[in-house]
């Protein structure tokens, strides 16, 4: 295994989760999955780290039984870690007192929050998909999905359901535990951040990780 990309990999990840932190504090949504693990760990009262890893564990289960190229060391450093990274950097922010509730009186400053924490995340997409070195549990859902009605529900289509499902668990989970996990954010990781991490593949993330243009 490459170590640089095992590390590119690793870097990618961070910023995703820093990313995705960043959106919570806008109290204006995070990205689907994320919302639905987020808003189902808050109501039952268990850690977002333990949870999201559990469910990771469940969900990669049948994406490794039909498509074994999905496992890499990318794919375990978000599996397992990723829920870890974004309580880390939560727990940051509250040791300075800072929270989603310290912005919610102020429009423009969650507007910059969005504006800054939809970047670093596509920045980490970037990155972590250049490396080639595994797909996440939730990314390799729709292939598979895909690959089982013998391409009559095409990935794309597959993906806006499965974003549509688990951003309405979120919602839902959120309502009941009285938190935001879903807003416009959501929208835009959903849907539209696509030219974003071409751009950061095009001008970045090809160059540190010598994949070809």
């Amino acid at each position: 295994m490459n170590k640089k990309l095992a590390v590119l990999t690793a870097l990618g990840n961070i910023f995703i989760g820093l990313g995705i932190s960043i959106l919570n504090l806008s109290s204006f949504g995070v990205d689907p999955f994320t919302s639905m693990t987020i808003g189902t760990s808050n109501l039952l009262g268990i850690g977002l780290g333990v949870f999201q890893m559990t469910f990771n564990i469940l969900l990669y289960i049948p994406v490794l039984y039909f498509n074994r190229k999905a496992l890499g060391i990318g794919a375990l450093i978000n599996l397992f870690l990723m829920g870890y990274i974004i309580e880390f950097f939560m727990a940051v922010y509250a040791m300075f007192g800072i929270t989603p509730a310290t912005f919610m009186t102020s429009l423009p400053l969650r507007l910059i929050l969005v504006v800054i924490g939809i970047p670093v995340i596509c920045f980490g997409v970037a990155l972590y998909m250049d490396c080639n070195l595994g797909v996440s549990p939730y990314d390799g859902v729709g292939p598979v999905v895909e690959k089982l009605t013998n391409g009559k529900v095409p990935f794309k289509y597959a993906r806006i359901i499965q974003d549509i499902l688990f951003a309405t668990i979120g919602f839902v989970t959120g309502i009941l535990g009285n938190i935001i996990t879903v807003g416009f954010a959501t929208i835009i990781v959903a849907f539209g951040t696509g030219p974003i991490v071409d751009w950061f593949q095009r001008n970045i993330t090809h160059k540190m990780t010598g994949q070809s243009m």
